[in-house]
């Protein structure tokens, strides 16, 4: 939760891919106050396999997309919905470049679908709900932690230099 998943029509290095989801994951993180952990970013490759066929007004096309997942609720308006969706096609222009239209990203979806999100064993909270979150799982993800959980320990480093999660 949430899910940013890119069907890409052109080739990204490495270098691209983690720009993109290091720019994608600080964003959301400190946006919306939430851990990192949470943030999840998937890329496929529609442009080398027949995993897709995409028409736009009755004519097949290959392009660049990006559908965004979120949890419903959250009280978002639609403004800051169109923020989210501008603000992520800054972040692929800085990653990846606006250029051809080949290489820009050419559409940005953005659904409010997911009702129940667990991961790592918790059940997460609602949009603005986060920083009491990490506060009352502390304790949990600290012991988490300490026996290798990298989702946990990920959070704990998280805490240390983020004001919002300290109790």
């Amino acid at each position: 939760m949430p899910m940013y998943h890119f069907e890409l029509a052109i080739k990204l290095t490495q270098t691209q891919k983690m720009a993109l989801v290091n720019k994608i994951t600080d964003w959301h993180a400190t946006t919306f106050r939430s851990p990192r952990f949470i943030v999840n970013v998937r890329f496929m490759d529609v442009a080398q396999a027949n995993l897709t066929d995409t028409y736009i007004g009755g004519e097949q096309r290959q392009i660049n997309r990006l559908f965004v997942s979120l949890r419903s609720g959250g009280g978002r308006t639609q403004e800051q919905l169109e923020g989210m969706a501008d603000k992520l096609e800054d972040l692929w222009n800085e990653a990846v470049g606006k250029g051809s239209i080949a290489t820009q990203l050419r559409q940005i979806f953005i659904k409010r679908e997911l009702d129940v999100a667990k991961e790592s064993g918790f059940h997460l909270p609602l949009p603005g709900g986060f920083e009491q979150w990490v506060k009352d799982n502390t304790d949990e993800l600290k012991r988490l932690a300490a026996e290798g959980d990298p989702d946990a320990a990920q959070v704990v480093e998280e805490i240390k230099v983020r004001p919002e999660f300290q109790k």
